[in-house]
């Protein structure tokens, strides 16, 4: 009866391990620029910017769009206008378009060494965002190999 209890909780925790996601702070946020894997491997202009309560979103030909943000502990069902701008922590970060009052929410994945994974948790889920700084220098590896003298 030990190894049945044993193996119940050992499935849970592996269960709510791979499941895991990260606290950050807004402060780990603010000033930051990102564009997503795909942008970032295009070389696109696009990239996405977090300031104090809003993230814009720059787009190539110059224009911005604004979104407020925050960061929850919890999945939200509706926006919370009080959070916006105030230092919060969390593994979701929630905007929403003013225009259209939609909501989006994104699990924090991970968030390490210059990367970010966001799961959108709104559109069926399962769909990863890995976000790269913008400023990362670019060609690195081939920088690194072609300076090798092996």
């Amino acid at each position: 009866m030990k190894h049945i209890i044993f193996l119940i909780c050992a499935l849970f925790a592996c269960f709510n391990t791979a499941k895991a996601q990260v606290t950050i702070s807004t402060r780990d946020l603010m000033g930051t620029k990102w564009q997503t894997a795909r942008q970032y491997d295009n070389q696109s202009k696009d990239y996405d910017e977090y300031t104090q309560g809003i993230k814009i979103w720059h787009k190539s030909d110059g224009s911005t769009g604004e979104f407020p943000y925050y960061l929850s502990k919890t999945k939200p069902t509706k926006f919370d206008y009080t959070k916006v701008g105030v230092i919060t922590e969390g593994c979701y970060i929630v905007m929403t378009n003013p225009k259209w009052g939609d909501l989006f929410c994104f699990s924090i994945k991970d968030f390490y060494d210059g990367t970010m994974v966001l799961e959108n948790e709104f559109e069926g889920g399962g769909t990863l965002n890995i976000m790269i700084p913008s400023n990362k220098p670019r060609n690195q590896l081939s920088k690194q190999k072609s300076e090798s003298k092996w």
